[in-house]
């Protein structure tokens, strides 16, 4: 008897190559962890066969914007990654990573108290990340705030000359490790510490390897131009690629301003300026029991435990005394002006952006679910700001809301640029094991879903992009921004990261109300050969590796 001339062969479906070229149907032929072949298979022999007919066949999905650091190492099957078709994702973006890890950088964000990690450096993360298979494959980047951190601690002041030599030299050592570029959080401190310069000098060392600029901008609201055209000069000065992560405009009184930045992209792109931009597939970031931030402090405390304070503010909201202390609290800081991107998402400014998204079992507000709080008032006679405040006091810890504040106009106008690819600003996990310590940040449908929500609404149900330009920006351009050699398109030679999905039957299924719930119709996820999804369940056979960035000095 013959023996199996390759591993697996995917047949009769219809495969977008991640190029932007047109579907065609072909079948593909996989061994050794690569595809070893295109065409006609029918005749074949394989170890095993996958039937895709009346199936789409892409390459696995490309994450840019993901925060797994530490969680791929406490939890290595990322099954909320694997089944929305994520088979490599980008992480250590937003300034904050998993190296250097030192005693002067632990416990910043993302690296919560409970995750062991024996490692301090770039090149001794990537032996641990490489010491066992992951469910998908992990690109890291050098967080620059953690690099702040371990040199200048909590100083908020101009790095010295000297301070900015430790810093180069940890970048040094992080390109030379394997790092596929650098990030920061403008927005959070200590990136937001760092002047321009200070951020030249560090990407100067990132464009010597060829290595990639990823910016959480200055500021997403007032200073969203300023901060675009800051991380562009950063590019420009620097000579490294930049990448504009989970671009947008967020708050009401700041949209508008979405044509201004795509101009000014487009001009830095027409002057040799290499920059791109990714975006959630989500029009927010986040969904809780109520926004919390606008209560006042005299009222919650939030370093009290939740479920004590919860009923400490429905107490309060039954006192009329206190309920207008609050009701006052809460409009002056609506109304209040807004520092940044932060600001904007917890202390909203407009009702007609805040949705009522959950309620207790049986409420008689269940069917407002979906409404605005201004829409409700409208309807009731009611002041927008007692029919949030009844809501807490009404259905206590049932009772979810969230911000909605990306005009989806804009959204659209960003999602149509040729240069524009998709994250998911998540942390990997799996559903049974999401109150681990590294994924208790927040809870969002997008973690389990978004790459799912790109392709049924807004390929399947509003046509907005075809398919094979959705996968396009699903696979080979966040691929080829990030110089992940091999991944993100169907070819001879490329690594076997394959989705097959039923595009009539995506379904995100997580919600607002429900976000940890794995989404429907991707039939096969294949990462690196090793099936990891097949007929929908999960199979925890893991194929993916660490992966690291072939050093080529430009210098």
């Amino acid at each position: 008897m013959a023996s199996a001339s390759y591993d697996l062969i995917v047949h009769g479906g219809q495969v977008v190559d991640g190029t932007g070229n047109p579907w065609v149907r072909l079948d593909i032929g996989v061994r050794d962890g690569r595809i070893a072949a295109l065409g006609n298979l029918a005749d074949e022999p394989a170890e095993r066969r996958i039937d895709a007919s009346g199936r789409w066949v892409t390459p696995g999905f490309v994450d840019v914007h993901a925060h797994s650091d530490f969680g791929i190492i406490a939890n290595r099957e990322a099954q909320s990654q694997v089944r929305q078709g994520i088979t490599t994702e980008v992480v250590g973006n937003c300034g904050f990573g998993a190296f250097p890890r030192r005693k002067e950088t632990l416990n910043l964000l993302f690296d919560p108290p409970g995750v062991d990690g024996e490692w301090s450096s770039a090149d001794e993360y990537f032996q641990v990340l490489g010491s066992e298979p992951t469910g998908d494959n992990i690109a890291p980047l050098l967080g620059l705030g953690t690099v702040r951190k371990l040199v200048m601690g909590d100083d908020s002041g101009r790095a010295s000359p000297e301070q900015i030599e430790l810093m180069r030299a940890e970048v040094d050592a992080a390109m030379r490790a394997g790092a596929f570029g650098v990030s920061t959080g403008l927005d959070y401190a200590p990136s937001s510490y760092a002047d321009l310069d200070e951020l030249v000098s560090m990407c100067e060392v990132v464009a010597e390897y060829g290595g990639v600029y990823a910016s959480h901008l200055r500021g997403y609201t007032d200073t969203a131009v300023e901060s675009v055209q800051e991380a562009i000069t950063i590019g420009e000065r620097s000579g490294a690629s930049v990448q504009l992560s989970h671009m947008n405009v967020f708050g009401r009184r700041s949209w508008g301003k979405i044509d201004e930045i795509i101009a000014l992209i487009n001009d830095a792109r027409a002057r040799g300026v290499d920059v791109t931009a990714d975006m959630m597939a989500y029009p927010t970031a986040g969904a809780w029991w109520a926004p919390r931030a606008i209560l006042p402090a005299s009222h919650y405390e939030w370093s009290a435990d939740q479920t004590e304070q919860l009923a400490r503010v429905r107490a309060y909201l039954r006192d009329p005394a206190e309920r207008a202390v609050i009701r006052k609290a809460v409009e002056e800081r609506r109304t209040m002006s807004k520092a940044g991107f932060h600001e904007e998402l917890l202390i909203f400014s407009d009702w007609r952006d805040v949705y009522l998204a959950g309620t207790a079992k049986g409420s008689v507000s269940a069917d407002r679910v979906g409404e605005s709080f201004a829409a409700i008032a409208e309807s009731t006679g009611a002041e927008p700001v007692d029919v949030f405040l009844d809501a807490i006091r009404d259905e206590g810890d049932d009772f979810s809301a969230v911000h909605i504040g990306i005009s989806q106009d804009e959204a659209d106008a960003l999602m149509v640029q040729p240069w524009m690819m998709f994250g998911t600003d998540s942390i990997a996990t799996s559903i049974d094991r999401w109150t681990e310590p590294y994924n208790t940040i927040q809870s969002h449908p997008r973690h389990y879903a978004s790459y799912v929500r790109l392709l049924a609404t807004f390929v399947r149900d509003r046509g907005l992009l075809t398919i094979e330009d959705a996968v396009r920006k699903m696979t080979s351009l966040g691929a080829r921004r990030f110089r992940l050699a091999g991944r993100g398109i169907i070819d001879v030679g490329a690594w076997a990261d394959l989705v097959v999905f039923d595009l009539d039957s995506l379904d995100e299924v997580a919600s607002w109300r429900q976000p940890r719930r794995y989404p429907a119709g991707i039939d096969t996820v294949v990462v690196n050969g090793v099936p990891a999804v097949s007929d929908g369940d999960f199979t925890h056979e893991l194929g993916g590796r660490a992966l690291r960035l072939t050093p080529e000095r430009t210098a």
